[in-house]
């Protein structure tokens, strides 16, 4: 059993990170998690934006996200806490949960800034959890030290997030609604739903409406960011997993193999299979 099956969260440092990602080759996390740069740069990509991380700066991954890692400094430093979500539900945290998950879900995929000073006591906090999560020392209490540490971080991030920015842990603006359900919707019926229509329907707002503020807030098209969702899907289930291109086009929701083929080559310029060889060995 792994630690994170055992006790609902582990740490990861870059050493650990670089072992399952390969820069250019997309992933999805299997858990929520949050990524703290210490030092250095990483460049990610993400359906619709490409992303920087510098030194003192945080982001919260989601499991509906794929990610890409464009590139990494040399002195690239960081810490990853992956989680299980029910585990966090089952914490008794007196801070609104709702509030703040919300909050977290508007700063996904955004890295946000730290101050030096906070970096440094979440770091080790952080560091201090990783070390009795990886003790071999018989600890009879030690899911609980976990659950009570992992709440001190929990409490650590909340506080520096609602400092950061109080009013947008009150609320979202109308915009900001509106995309962040259009997202949710997009990563839950994407291998169903490819119409903007659709998830204007969801919103009862019309076509046009949703149109003009997904790209007002993105920069994209809703149209261009559902085929960006599919696509990275796509990309994901290619390079992960050995499963024949008719079957991962079954799974995708088209019709046929040719019309997956076809789909994806008029985005990516090249087929299933000509993106799947890349990355054989």
């Amino acid at each position: 059993m792994s630690v994170l099956e055992k006790f609902g969260v582990e740490i990861f440092t870059q050493h650990n990170i670089f072992e399952r990602i390969a820069v250019d080759k997309p992933f999805r996390p299997d858990n929520p998690a949050f990524i703290f740069i210490k030092t250095g740069t990483i460049k990610l990509k993400q359906s619709f934006r490409d992303l920087e991380l510098s030194a003192n700066m945080f982001m919260v991954t989601d499991p509906q996200t794929v990610y890409e890692m464009i590139s990494v400094s040399d002195d690239f430093q960081s810490r990853m806490v992956s989680y299980k979500r029910e585990f966090i539900s089952a914490l008794s945290l007196k801070f609104n949960r709702l509030i703040t998950y919300r909050y977290f879900r508007q700063q996904m995929n955004i890295g946000v800034p730290f101050h030096a000073d906070e970096m440094e006591v979440v770091w080790k906090s952080v560091n201090f959890l990783k070390y009795i999560l990886d003790s071999d020392t018989e600890m009879t209490y030690k899911k609980e030290i976990v659950e009570h540490l992992f709440s001190v971080f929990c409490y650590q991030m909340a506080g520096i997030i609602s400092k950061e920015d109080s009013n947008a842990m009150n609320q979202m603006s109308r915009q900001e609604e509106i995309v962040f359900v259009f997202l949710n919707d997009v990563a839950k019926y994407h291998n169903t739903e490819r119409s903007v229509e659709f998830y204007a329907g969801r919103q009862s707002i019309t076509t046009r409406h949703l149109s003009s503020v997904i790209k007002s807030v993105t920069g994209k098209p809703a149209s261009e960011i559902i085929a960006l969702i599919v696509i990275n899907e796509a990309k994901v289930l290619l390079n992960s997993s050995n499963k024949p291109v008719l079957e991962i086009s079954s799974i995708l929701g088209f019709s046929d193999q040719y019309s997956f083929s076809h789909f994806f080559k008029k985005h990516l310029g090249e087929s299933p299979t000509q993106y799947r060889n890349q990355f054989e060995s």
